[in-house]
Formats: C-alpha cells, structure tokens, sequence
C-alpha cells in the first residue's frame, strides 16, 4: 500500500478507472446551493463509480461552528457503509455549481477532513466535473452500492487550534496568520455575518441571535482562498503559481502558518496549497474548546476507534483552527479584532 498523488487529472483518473482497480474510490464531495441537495444533483449526474459523499452527516452544529468536525466513531461507521478500507484510494471531486465561496475547496476540506482522521491515501481530481466534462469523459446515473468496509480512522487532535490557543498565537504575534476570507470581510466592509456564514447558519436554523464583529486578527495576512485557482481551467494551480501567489500576499510557505476563514472551510485551502509545495505544517484554527472536550472524552472512551493513540510526531505541526470568523468575531475582545491593514 503505496502514497498516492495528491492532485490527479481527469486522464489520470480516466485511466485509473479503466483498469478497474479494487482499491479505488470516488467521492462526490459537491455542495450545492439551496434549495438545491447535493444527493440529487449527484443522482442525476455523476464520474462512473462514483459515490456520493455528505459532508453534512453527523456534524454537530452551533452557533459558534455551524458547520464542526463530525463525529469520529460515526464517521468512521458511515466511511465504513461507502466502500471504504485502510488500502483504499480514495479520490474527491466536486461539481460546477458549488456554493461561489466554497468553490473547489469542498475537495480540499474533505481531504483535509480525512488526512486529519489518518485516511491518507487521498487524491482530488483538479477542476472537478467542470474539467472531466470539458475533456469528453462519460458521466451515468448509475448509482454503485459498494460491498461495506473496513476502514479504521486514527483521529488526531494535535491538527486542531482551539480558540484559547489561538487567542494565545494572535497575542505572541510570531505566528503567520492567513484569513481566507474575501476582502471585504477582511477588511470588514461588508456585513457580518458573511454569506458563507449566514448560509451554514440557515443550514441548521442557527441563524437567530448571531452577532459577528467586522474585521480581522490583528497580524492576519489576506490570501483569499480563490486564489489558489486556476479559473481558465478550474484547475488548481501549479508548484510555481503556488509559489508566486505566496509571494505576492506576503506569506513564506516553508515557514509555520495558522489559516482561518469563515467557518473552518476555504482555510484548508491553504492547508492543501502548503503540501502541495512539501510543507506540511500549515494548521488550521478549527474548533471551539468546548468541541474539543467532546472530541477528548470520545478518545478516552475505549470502545473509540482511536482510544489509546497518541499524535503522530510529524503532524504536529498541521493543525485547524475550524472556528474561523464566525466563532472569532462572536467571542473575541475589541482589542483582538481590527480592520487595519498588516
């Protein structure tokens, strides 16, 4: 059971299906936008073989992380009911019409989702049913149902920022800090809550109530995760445009990075943008404290997947702060959120 590639293109993938192998599996990660569902979107069209994926399933919501990680024995149950195994290869793929601000970064939360459960073996088709389509690859209807697996997840909280850690990092200020959000958010021009919110929020009726400040961390750098796109193709871009967009925002790759964004979503985009360029040390600010006792107490119970496991050593440094904006702007002090410029 060998690495796989990170990124695969549609004749990568095309190939790959046609020989058939037992360890494939294609996701269909697609969000799309209400009062749309991603089930039938994904029924009526979908890559051959394909599965769809329900990022929803078994995700707690509140009004601080409306869209949190799920549960990880349940997430493994249902990993389990999609074919899955510990040799499988999985690969993610979304559609076209996904939400404007989470376009292609389903793929890139999903592989971040599973990398972070110890599902390692994860490949994303680069630009999507978009590029498969544009390249003459069939697509069906036909739904697979897969024989049950037997994947195992080794969950890893060392890859999260809580917000006491975080409000610990924004005070030292030694840490790069890249918010994802849109500049208007950032910038705190535009109302709070933003759009990505405000839908996540509506998802789960946890709208009512919601008072989110204007602005940024202090000491946050602006790299809209759209950025990490090329849209004449829809593909994501090259090691050298990864490269060059870094450069241009003023953030070093090779050097520690906490990314944060509306709601723990587009800032896996730059966790994924990282390891593509061979730094894995990009975390992500990710969950309230309260989200993480839950998580704790799984990991103590004994009957968990991941009871009696410890972090491993070289994903120490790869962690999500998945709280984001939304989380931040609700519970932050004045003095921790600015709209100046760094």
């Amino acid at each position: 059971m060998g690495e796989v590639d990170t990124i695969l293109t549609s004749l990568e993938l095309k190939q790959r299906i046609d020989v058939c192998p037992d360890d494939l599996v294609i996701l269909d990660v697609s969000i799309v936008p209400p009062p749309a569902d991603g089930q039938d979107a994904y029924n009526k069209q979908h890559l051959p073989g394909a599965i769809y994926f329900d990022q929803r399933r078994s995700v707690p919501a509140t009004r601080l992380i409306p869209f949190s990680l799920p549960d990880p024995v349940k997430l493994q149950e249902y990993l389990r009911t999609l074919g899955i195994n510990n040799d499988s290869h999985i690969v993610l793929y979304d559609r076209d019409f996904t939400l404007p601000d989470l376009l292609t970064n389903a793929n890139a939360r999903i592989w971040w989702l599973l990398k972070a459960h110890g599902i390692t073996r994860v490949s994303i088709l680069t630009g999507g049913l978009r590029k498969w389509l544009a390249d003459g690859y069939p697509t069906t209807d036909v739904i697979p149902h897969p024989k049950p697996g037997s994947v195992t997840v080794q969950f890893n909280p060392s890859l999260w920022l809580t917000y006491p850690e975080m409000v610990d990092l924004v005070a030292k200020g030694d840490t790069q800090i890249v918010d994802t959000r849109e500049p208007r958010y950032f910038k705190g021009e535009a109302d709070e809550p933003s759009e990505p919110s405000t839908l996540a929020l509506e998802a789960f009726d946890l709208l009512d109530d919601v008072h989110i400040k204007q602005g940024h961390m202090p000491g946050a750098k602006n790299l809209p995760f759209f950025n990490i796109i090329n849209w004449d193709t829809y593909c994501i871009k090259t090691k050298e445009e990864l490269e060059q967009m870094f450069k241009a925002h003023g953030v070093d790759p090779s050097k520690p990075i906490v990314s944060t964004c509306y709601i723990g979503y587009t800032a896996c985009s730059i966790a994924l943008a990282t390891h593509l360029l061979g730094h894995d040390h990009t975390r992500v600010y990710y969950v309230s404290i309260h989200v993480l006792h839950r998580v704790h107490s799984l990991l103590h119970c004994s009957s968990h997947p991941s009871a009696g496991t410890r972090p491993h050593s070289c994903l120490l440094c790869k962690r999500v702060y998945y709280g984001s904006w939304t989380e931040w702007g609700q519970r932050a002090k004045d003095d921790m959120v600015t709209k100046e410029d760094n």
